[in-house]
Protein backbone atom coordinates (compact mmCIF):
# COMPACT_ATOMS: atom_id res chain seq x y z
CA UNK A 1 0.00 0.00 0.00
CA UNK A 2 2.78 2.39 0.99
CA UNK A 3 4.60 1.70 -2.29
CA UNK A 4 1.46 2.61 -4.25
CA UNK A 5 1.09 5.86 -2.32
CA UNK A 6 4.73 6.75 -2.92
CA UNK A 7 4.37 5.89 -6.60
CA UNK A 8 1.28 8.09 -6.97
CA UNK A 9 3.02 10.95 -5.17
CA UNK A 10 5.99 10.64 -7.51
CA UNK A 11 3.72 10.73 -10.54
CA UNK A 12 1.91 13.85 -9.29
CA UNK A 13 5.21 15.59 -8.54
CA UNK A 14 6.50 14.69 -12.00
CA UNK A 15 3.35 15.99 -13.70
CA UNK A 16 3.56 19.18 -11.67
CA UNK A 17 7.18 19.79 -12.59
CA UNK A 18 6.46 19.15 -16.27
CA UNK A 19 3.54 21.56 -16.17
CA UNK A 20 5.74 24.25 -14.64
CA UNK A 21 8.41 23.65 -17.28
CA UNK A 22 5.85 23.97 -20.04
CA UNK A 23 4.69 27.36 -18.74
CA UNK A 24 7.15 29.93 -20.01
CA UNK A 25 7.07 33.67 -19.69
CA UNK A 26 6.33 35.31 -23.05
CA UNK A 27 9.43 36.87 -24.57
CA UNK A 28 9.72 40.63 -24.72
CA UNK A 29 9.80 42.27 -28.16
CA UNK A 30 13.51 43.07 -27.74
CA UNK A 31 14.62 39.72 -26.32
CA UNK A 32 18.11 39.08 -27.79
CA UNK A 33 17.12 35.55 -28.82
CA UNK A 34 14.52 36.91 -31.26
CA UNK A 35 15.04 37.51 -34.98
CA UNK A 36 12.62 39.43 -37.16
CA UNK A 37 13.49 38.51 -40.74
CA UNK A 38 12.35 41.13 -43.26
CA UNK A 39 12.57 41.06 -47.06
CA UNK A 40 12.18 44.17 -49.20
CA UNK A 41 11.35 45.00 -52.82
CA UNK A 42 9.29 41.96 -53.81
CA UNK A 43 7.43 40.18 -55.02
CA UNK A 44 9.43 39.01 -58.02
CA UNK A 45 10.42 35.80 -59.78
CA UNK A 46 12.90 34.94 -57.01
CA UNK A 47 10.41 35.30 -54.17
CA UNK A 48 8.97 31.82 -54.60
CA UNK A 49 12.34 30.19 -54.05
CA UNK A 50 12.85 32.15 -50.85
CA UNK A 51 9.37 31.13 -49.71
CA UNK A 52 10.38 27.51 -50.33
CA UNK A 53 13.34 27.91 -47.95
CA UNK A 54 11.19 29.58 -45.31
CA UNK A 55 8.61 26.81 -45.59
CA UNK A 56 11.29 24.13 -45.27
CA UNK A 57 12.50 25.62 -41.99
CA UNK A 58 9.02 26.70 -40.78
CA UNK A 59 10.22 30.30 -40.47
CA UNK A 60 7.86 33.26 -40.85
CA UNK A 61 9.05 36.56 -42.31
CA UNK A 62 7.81 40.09 -42.95
CA UNK A 63 7.71 41.17 -46.60
CA UNK A 64 7.83 44.90 -47.40
CA UNK A 65 6.12 45.06 -50.79
CA UNK A 66 6.81 47.38 -53.73
CA UNK A 67 3.58 48.30 -55.45
CA UNK A 68 5.01 48.18 -58.97
CA UNK A 69 5.83 44.50 -58.50
CA UNK A 70 2.36 43.34 -57.50
CA UNK A 71 0.77 42.99 -60.94
CA UNK A 72 1.46 39.50 -62.26
CA UNK A 73 2.67 38.32 -58.86
CA UNK A 74 -0.61 38.35 -56.97
CA UNK A 75 -0.26 34.61 -56.39
CA UNK A 76 2.89 35.26 -54.37
CA UNK A 77 1.04 37.63 -52.04
CA UNK A 78 -1.62 34.97 -51.53
CA UNK A 79 1.07 32.38 -50.85
CA UNK A 80 2.78 34.62 -48.29
CA UNK A 81 -0.46 34.99 -46.39
CA UNK A 82 -1.37 31.30 -46.66
CA UNK A 83 2.02 30.32 -45.23
CA UNK A 84 1.82 32.70 -42.28
CA UNK A 85 4.03 35.55 -43.41
CA UNK A 86 3.32 39.23 -42.80
CA UNK A 87 2.85 41.71 -45.64
CA UNK A 88 3.83 45.37 -45.19
CA UNK A 89 4.42 48.47 -47.32
CA UNK A 90 7.53 49.71 -49.19
CA UNK A 91 6.15 52.36 -51.54
CA UNK A 92 5.39 52.07 -55.23
CA UNK A 93 8.72 52.50 -57.02
CA UNK A 94 12.26 52.36 -55.71
CA UNK A 95 13.15 55.87 -56.78
CA UNK A 96 14.68 57.98 -54.02
CA UNK A 97 14.08 61.40 -55.61
CA UNK A 98 10.50 60.59 -56.53
CA UNK A 99 9.62 59.12 -53.16
CA UNK A 100 11.13 61.86 -50.98
CA UNK A 101 10.33 64.80 -53.29
CA UNK A 102 7.82 66.12 -50.75
CA UNK A 103 6.14 64.74 -47.63
CA UNK A 104 2.98 64.33 -49.72
CA UNK A 105 4.69 62.21 -52.41
CA UNK A 106 5.97 59.82 -49.73
CA UNK A 107 2.54 59.49 -48.14
CA UNK A 108 0.82 59.01 -51.48
CA UNK A 109 3.18 56.20 -52.48
CA UNK A 110 2.46 54.37 -49.24
CA UNK A 111 -1.25 54.89 -49.71
CA UNK A 112 -1.08 53.55 -53.26
CA UNK A 113 0.65 50.32 -52.30
CA UNK A 114 -1.61 50.04 -49.26
CA UNK A 115 -4.66 50.18 -51.53
CA UNK A 116 -3.21 47.66 -53.99
CA UNK A 117 -2.43 45.16 -51.26
CA UNK A 118 -5.94 45.54 -49.87
CA UNK A 119 -7.43 45.06 -53.33
CA UNK A 120 -5.48 41.83 -53.90
CA UNK A 121 -5.57 40.32 -50.41
CA UNK A 122 -8.25 42.09 -48.37
CA UNK A 123 -5.58 42.95 -45.82
CA UNK A 124 -5.14 46.51 -44.57
CA UNK A 125 -1.76 47.35 -43.10
CA UNK A 126 -0.13 50.58 -41.97
CA UNK A 127 3.27 48.99 -41.33
CA UNK A 128 5.76 50.66 -43.68
CA UNK A 129 9.44 50.87 -44.56
CA UNK A 130 10.57 53.86 -46.58
CA UNK A 131 12.92 53.16 -49.47
CA UNK A 132 16.60 53.07 -48.47
CA UNK A 133 15.50 53.39 -44.84
CA UNK A 134 14.19 56.34 -42.89
CA UNK A 135 17.58 58.08 -42.73
CA UNK A 136 17.63 58.43 -46.54
CA UNK A 137 15.34 61.44 -46.87
CA UNK A 138 12.82 61.60 -44.05
CA UNK A 139 12.77 65.21 -42.90
CA UNK A 140 10.75 66.24 -39.83
CA UNK A 141 7.99 67.24 -42.24
CA UNK A 142 8.05 63.76 -43.82
CA UNK A 143 7.87 62.14 -40.38
CA UNK A 144 4.92 64.32 -39.41
CA UNK A 145 3.07 63.59 -42.65
CA UNK A 146 3.61 59.84 -42.31
CA UNK A 147 2.50 59.89 -38.69
CA UNK A 148 -0.59 61.95 -39.49
CA UNK A 149 -1.46 59.44 -42.24
CA UNK A 150 -1.25 56.60 -39.70
CA UNK A 151 1.88 54.83 -40.95
CA UNK A 152 4.35 53.06 -38.66
CA UNK A 153 7.90 53.33 -40.02
CA UNK A 154 10.19 50.34 -39.55
CA UNK A 155 13.94 50.13 -40.16
CA UNK A 156 16.43 47.40 -39.22
CA UNK A 157 19.54 46.71 -37.13
CA UNK A 158 21.07 43.90 -39.19
CA UNK A 159 21.87 44.94 -42.74
CA UNK A 160 22.71 41.81 -44.73
CA UNK A 161 24.24 43.90 -47.57
CA UNK A 162 22.97 41.22 -49.94
CA UNK A 163 22.33 43.98 -52.50
CA UNK A 164 26.04 44.89 -52.34
CA UNK A 165 27.64 41.44 -52.28
CA UNK A 166 25.03 39.96 -54.62
CA UNK A 167 26.05 36.32 -55.20
CA UNK A 168 28.89 36.32 -52.65
CA UNK A 169 26.98 34.14 -50.21
CA UNK A 170 29.86 33.79 -47.76
CA UNK A 171 30.16 37.55 -47.23
CA UNK A 172 26.41 37.99 -46.83
CA UNK A 173 26.22 35.12 -44.36
CA UNK A 174 29.19 36.31 -42.29
CA UNK A 175 27.83 39.84 -42.23
CA UNK A 176 24.56 38.58 -40.76
CA UNK A 177 26.29 36.23 -38.30
CA UNK A 178 28.46 39.05 -36.98
CA UNK A 179 25.56 41.44 -36.56
CA UNK A 180 23.37 38.83 -34.86
CA UNK A 181 26.07 38.13 -32.29
CA UNK A 182 26.73 41.85 -31.78
CA UNK A 183 23.03 42.40 -31.06
CA UNK A 184 22.92 39.44 -28.71
CA UNK A 185 25.90 40.87 -26.82
CA UNK A 186 24.11 44.23 -26.69
CA UNK A 187 20.97 42.50 -25.36
CA UNK A 188 18.65 43.52 -28.18
CA UNK A 189 16.56 41.60 -30.72
CA UNK A 190 17.61 41.55 -34.38
CA UNK A 191 15.69 42.88 -37.39
CA UNK A 192 17.39 41.52 -40.51
CA UNK A 193 17.16 43.47 -43.76
CA UNK A 194 17.28 41.26 -46.85
CA UNK A 195 15.92 41.66 -50.38
CA UNK A 196 13.82 39.35 -52.54
CA UNK A 197 15.97 40.16 -55.57
CA UNK A 198 19.44 39.63 -54.05
CA UNK A 199 19.22 37.25 -51.07
CA UNK A 200 19.98 33.83 -52.52
CA UNK A 201 18.09 30.75 -51.32
CA UNK A 202 21.43 29.19 -50.33
CA UNK A 203 22.45 32.14 -48.17
CA UNK A 204 19.00 32.32 -46.57
CA UNK A 205 19.12 28.60 -45.82
CA UNK A 206 22.56 28.93 -44.18
CA UNK A 207 21.51 31.96 -42.11
CA UNK A 208 18.42 30.20 -40.80
CA UNK A 209 20.34 27.05 -39.92
CA UNK A 210 23.03 29.09 -38.14
CA UNK A 211 20.39 30.95 -36.13
CA UNK A 212 18.42 27.85 -35.14
CA UNK A 213 21.56 26.00 -34.07
CA UNK A 214 22.18 28.88 -31.65
CA UNK A 215 18.63 28.91 -30.27
CA UNK A 216 17.40 32.04 -31.99
CA UNK A 217 13.66 32.25 -32.62
CA UNK A 218 12.18 33.78 -35.78
CA UNK A 219 9.04 35.91 -35.67
CA UNK A 220 7.18 38.37 -37.87
CA UNK A 221 6.74 41.99 -36.81
CA UNK A 222 3.00 41.53 -36.38
CA UNK A 223 1.79 43.29 -33.24
CA UNK A 224 5.30 44.24 -32.14
CA UNK A 225 5.51 47.50 -30.20
CA UNK A 226 7.24 49.86 -29.91
CA UNK A 227 8.27 50.43 -33.52
CA UNK A 228 12.01 50.29 -34.26
CA UNK A 229 13.49 52.82 -36.64
CA UNK A 230 16.67 54.86 -36.91
CA UNK A 231 15.09 57.75 -35.04
CA UNK A 232 13.77 55.57 -32.22
CA UNK A 233 15.84 52.43 -31.68
CA UNK A 234 14.96 49.65 -29.27
CA UNK A 235 16.38 49.71 -25.77
CA UNK A 236 18.42 46.70 -24.56
CA UNK A 237 16.41 43.90 -23.02
CA UNK A 238 16.44 43.90 -19.23
CA UNK A 239 15.90 40.59 -17.41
Amino acid sequence: MMKRVLLLMSIFLLIGSLSQAAIQEPKAYNDPSLIYLTLDDGPNWKTGKLLDVLKKHQVKATFFILGKNIEGNEHLLHRMIAEGHLIALHGMRHDRDEFYETPLTAVRQMQEVQALIYEVTGIHTNMARTIYGSDAGMTPAHWQAMTDAGFEIWDWNVGSLDHVYKKDNARVEQRVFDRLEANRAAQVASIILAHDHSMTPKALDTIIRYAKERDYEFRTLEGVQPVHNFSDVWEPHMD
